[in-house]
């Protein structure tokens, strides 16, 4: 669907499990609370849930997650079904017990799914309707000793591509995060790490510090040979202390409000040539950083792919950034120190 033709209530975030990780996220999270998970027991230490979606109308983006907790889960996958035999298998994700959890499951799908009518886009990690689908599911499988208590899921639902009107906005402060440059690691992974780099540097905010490129390897995920994959790197955010969520964005007012509340945003931005001004990268087809703050006319961004520490820092022109993250996808990473629910609880 072309840009411009979404309109302000197709985006749901539906959030099922408690009301949020924590009262400042629920405070915030633009979201349905969809009742708690229901795990039913099917082999032993195999759990299952199944939550309904719906219709998902031509153009739509789905985006879920599932929220770590402090659940002992080896590893999880996920499934979306429609209409009368749609399938598509999303990445399975080792947590605890590492990629050796997953070895046996399948790969994702990454390309055209479905059958005449009602055709999606695999994405590995997402699913894009190409027609409308009916009666969409969503099945989420983990493997654990013991049923689930403490996991939740975010559905992200938005139309793929959207109009982002050029327009001043409010100020938000300048959130604290330590720059790191993914090209001073590894030149063999060096340009493969924007992600777990992002990442890296918001645990770093939170106090948590991990060596950048060990932290990097950690997320690596084996079935798809491939380090960007957004629930890989929130498990090896989770083995490092904190929790997680990706979900899609459509406004700025949506990131101001979790950077206001003190929450960085890991932004995964598509831009061609000219279009982002000072950026170390000429053009990319899908990069990560991390929004610290934004201002009236420019964004503060910590930008990985700098050349060093020192060049890491960006202030880009806001309408230009804003269009390279929401137009296509719009998809970020929250993060927070993982801690007990009961703790979690308190204002």
């Amino acid at each position: 669907m072309p840009p411009g033709a979404a309109t302000s209530d197709t985006h749901r975030l539906l959030w099922h499990g408690e009301q949020g990780p924590c009262s400042r996220i629920a405070a915030i999270v633009d979201g349905s609370d969809g009742g708690p998970l229901r795990w039913a027991a099917a082999d032993p230490g195999h759990w299952r849930t199944e939550v309904i979606l719906g219709q998902l109308p031509g153009g739509t983006l789905c985006v879920p997650s599932l929220i770590l907790g402090e659940d002992d889960v080896s590893g999880y996958r996920m499934r979306l079904t429609w209409g009368t035999g749609g399938v598509a298998e999303l990445v399975a994700i080792g947590v605890s017990a590492g990629a050796e959890s997953i070895a046996d499951w399948p790969r994702a799908h990454h390309g055209p799914v479905g059958h005449a009518g009602q055709r999606a886009e695999a994405g590995i990690d997402c699913l894009e309707a190409i027609d409308t689908l009916t009666d969409c599911r969503l099945g989420i499988e983990v493997t654990s000793p013991t049923c689930p208590r403490d996991l939740q899921l975010a559905v992200s639902l938005r139309q793929r591509q959207i109009e982002v009107p050029a327009a001043p906005g409010s100020w938000t402060p300048e959130l604290a995060v330590p720059p790191l440059s993914q090209m001073t690691r590894d030149a063999a992974i060096a340009r493969q790490i924007c992600s777990p780099l992002s990442v890296a540097m918001v645990l770093a905010s939170l106090g948590i510090h991990r060596d950048p490129e060990a932290f990097a390897r950690d997320s690596f995920q084996p079935q798809h040979g491939m380090f960007g994959i957004w629930p890989a790197n929130l498990a090896a955010a989770w083995r490092a202390g904190a929790s997680g969520v990706v979900r899609s964005f459509d406004a700025a007012e949506d990131a101001a409000r979790l950077l206001v509340a003190g929450y960085p945003i890991v932004a995964s931005i598509r831009f061609e040539a000219e279009q982002l001004i000072g950026a170390p990268l000429p053009r990319s087809s899908g990069h990560l950083v991390v929004l610290r703050g934004l201002g009236a006319d420019t964004v503060t961004v910590n930008d990985p792919a700098g050349a060093d520490a020192e060049s890491v820092v960006h202030h880009y022109d806001r309408n230009a950034f804003l269009r390279a993250w929401l137009q296509d996808r719009g998809v970020g990473y929250v993060l927070w120190p993982r801690r007990p629910s009961a703790e979690c609880a308190q204002p």
